[in-house]
């Protein structure tokens, strides 16, 4: 077991990096949405995302809606949509 502790804090260092880095692209997309040139989602959607982001870093015991509005509803070649869901796997590891 004391082998997994170093394992454990470098995956949630790269998850928490990772996470700032979607949160950035987050921001950035309600701005163009902003200017009318947004992609992917709402303005509404996207503030939730990046709301779900900062609980997930807060806590592994959050459970993110993201994932499932993301299948439901977005087109299925979205990049930030796959980088989302990249990020969700990412976060179910930690626990």
């Amino acid at each position: 077991m004391v082998y997994n502790e170093p394992r454990q804090l470098n995956k949630t260092v790269y998850f928490i990096k990772e996470a700032e880095k979607m949160k950035e692209k987050l921001e950035h997309e309600i701005n163009a949405h902003k200017l009318g040139q947004g992609k992917d989602g709402t303005i509404s959607q996207l503030e939730n995302f990046h709301k779900d982001i900062e609980l997930m870093i807060e806590s592994k015991r959050h459970i993110p809606s993201y994932p499932r509005a993301i299948a439901d509803s977005w087109d299925f070649n979205s990049e930030l949509g796959k980088q989302l869901l990249n990020l969700y796997e990412d976060y179910k590891k930690l626990t």
